[in-house]
């Protein structure tokens, strides 16, 4: 069972009354609406007519509502029941483009749609994955979605594409609005953190207004669009190609991972005991994910991702419920009825952009560092990770020339996620041959040497990434049981051979690790050490003749989850087991 954060005002399976609900979905609207400017380029790059572009957007925020609601809800096997909103993702931008250019926008639906059912199929494999993804490459996903985040907000924060003249207003703007949310989230109270993005937003709308950061052009689209419109849903008509399928399915990989990362972070948001990532939840949360980019596809809007910059959104404001995302949903759903709100929400400034994501960045790129931190790394893991990081950072500095690589390519290195997620992975598979996932280690019982066998035990720790205090408490039990079978006198260490000489006869340690277990077995030939439940009294450890011993067997068993003894011939064998 996941343990409530006490940092959380709202936890996951808490409702807040109906009008905190509606502001909390606001404000996520708001982040939401950020990456609509996706739809907005294909519009453009698509030379849409202004009616069509506007439609296009609508649309898209049907398939994002009809996601959002599926991911929050978590109803009959689909969805993470986390407040994941979904809109609309960079990582589909470069293979949507090609279809646009081969075939147009029936050609981009067709698309979207057979990488929403390659995502609905990873999704079914995903938990069988778990030795692909453990946690410290799931937080390295959760590290890079932040950093791309965060990267996204530096643009528009800092304004590098204006004319010198205007970026002394332009980051003026998103400097104050920055500082609004910060303090409000710092030193607000518990009831002004819930809300401080929105309270920053709005001050960056009118610190907009003032500085003439909202352009005519905006300001003539909001006023000319209806306050309200049915959206004409379908009509464009479908289209395949299977010369697009690779670069799709590149994409659907990246966009599956994506999930995973943002899945990841909700779940660690929610419980203050994680340990581990839940596969079996994170495969529902892809599958929402698909099942959005179908719809998508289908009624005629963009295809979409789960937005990873709401969790962090969430955690800031101590807000997770997943009341709040079926909200944004529903929010999604009525606003793709006015083009006019959706203007609105589409014109939303460039430096109050800037400092709404930079705000929300920052608790993704910790709760990644987090996550990382939480596993044991050996030299393996350290260069599956920092080689990945090599390259997505390369991919911010240097960008590669997509014109010189074949066409399957490009997805692979349209963003610095799906660069160093997909490389993380390969060398994470890559580097998983030749780790055994079981190891034996022999001690002469008349020569014990527990700083050997602490090493030995350090070594398939960091080997086998596991967590820090799993591998304590297993280090630990396993020297106690050494040290009591030894100190008490409990190990026939010698034994008579066939022709009468004495040899000698080590205790045998052996460990294996199944991703879920570390288990550690002590086989020895000798008495029985029988673990005890319950705690021997002050007076039996400190009178009876065997009660050091007795508070060794007692501590062996609080330390390990499961402990069992058994007797195989003539060696008894002591076997701890530790949850992973």
């Amino acid at each position: 069972m996941a343990k409530r954060p006490a940092e959380l005002t709202y936890w996951v399976d808490e409702r807040p009354s109906l009008p905190v609900t509606a502001l909390l979905a606001v404000q996520h609207l708001a982040i939401v609406a950020i990456y609509l400017v996706v739809a907005v380029t294909i519009a453009r790059f698509g030379q849409m007519p202004a009616e069509d572009g506007v439609r296009l957007v609508c649309l898209t925020m049907v398939a994002g509502g009809v996601g959002t609601i599926l991911q929050s809800a978590g109803r009959f096997g689909i969805g993470s029941g986390y407040l994941i909103p979904t809109t609309t993702t960079t990582i589909l931008l470069p293979p949507s483009i090609l279809a646009l250019e081969r075939g147009g926008l029936p050609l981009l639906f067709g698309m979207t749609i057979v990488a929403g059912a390659a995502v609905a199929l990873l999704s079914r494999l995903i938990h069988r994955m778990r030795p692909l993804l453990p946690a410290e490459l799931a937080g390295f996903v959760v590290f890079m979605v932040g950093l791309s985040v965060m990267t996204l907000a530096e643009r528009q924060f800092l304004g590098h594409a204006l004319p010198a003249g205007d970026r002394t207003a332009h980051r003026v703007v998103a400097v104050l609005t920055l500082a609004v949310i910060v303090v409000a989230s710092v030193w607000g109270g518990r009831h002004l953190r819930l809300y401080c993005t929105l309270v920053g937003i709005a001050a960056g709308y009118g610190l907009s207004a003032v500085t003439g950061r909202i352009g005519a052009d905006e300001l003539a689209g909001m006023a000319a669009a209806p306050l309200l419109a049915v959206p004409e849903v379908g009509g464009f008509g479908l289209a395949f190609d299977a010369e697009l399928v690779l670069p799709f399915l590149v994409a659907a990989l990246a966009m599956a991972l994506n999930a995973v990362g943002a899945v990841t972070a909700a779940q660690k948001a929610n419980d203050a005991g994680w340990v581990r990532p839940d596969m079996r939840n994170i495969g529902r949360g892809v599958l929402a994910d698909g099942l959005c980019n179908v719809v998508a596809g289908l009624v005629g809007g963009v295809g979409q991702a789960a937005t990873s910059g709401a969790v962090g959104l969430s955690v800031a404001t101590g807000a997770t419920s997943r009341a709040v995302g079926v909200a944004v949903g529903l929010f999604l759903l009525a606003l793709s009825f006015s083009p006019k709100v959706a203007m609105l929400l589409l014109a939303m400034p460039a430096p109050v952009i800037g400092a709404a994501l930079m705000f929300s960045g920052c608790f993704l790129v910790m709760n990644g560092i987090q996550v990382i931190a939480s596993r044991l790394l050996d030299s393996r893991k350290v260069f599956t990770l920092g080689i990945g990081l090599a390259f997505g950072l390369g991919q911010l500095v240097q960008p590669v020339e997509a014109e010189t690589l074949p066409g399957w390519l490009v997805p692979l290195v349209s963003s610095p996620l799906a660069l160093a997620v997909t490389l993380a992975v390969l060398l994470n598979a890559l580097f998983r041959i030749g780790i055994h996932k079981r190891s034996r280690f022999r001690i002469d019982a008349a020569r014990l040497d527990v700083e050997r066998l602490a090493d030995f035990m350090t070594g398939q720790g960091r080997l086998w990434g596991a967590a820090p205090d799993t591998l304590f408490r297993a280090r630990f039990a396993t020297q106690e049981v050494v040290e009591t079978l030894a100190g008490n006198g409990m190990i026939a260490d010698t034994a008579i051979a066939a022709g009468g000489a004495e040899v000698r006869r080590p205790v045998e340690v052996r460990t294996s690790f199944d991703e879920f277990t570390f288990t550690v077995t002590v086989a020895y030939a000798g008495e029985v050490l029988h673990p005890r439940s319950d705690r021997p009294t002050e007076q039996e450890v400190l009178s009876a003749p065997d009660g050091a011993r007795s508070l060794a067997a007692f501590l062996i068993g609080r330390a390990a989850d499961r402990v069992t003894t058994a007797v195989h011939h003539d060696r008894c064998e002591i076997t701890l087991v530790f949850d992973a």
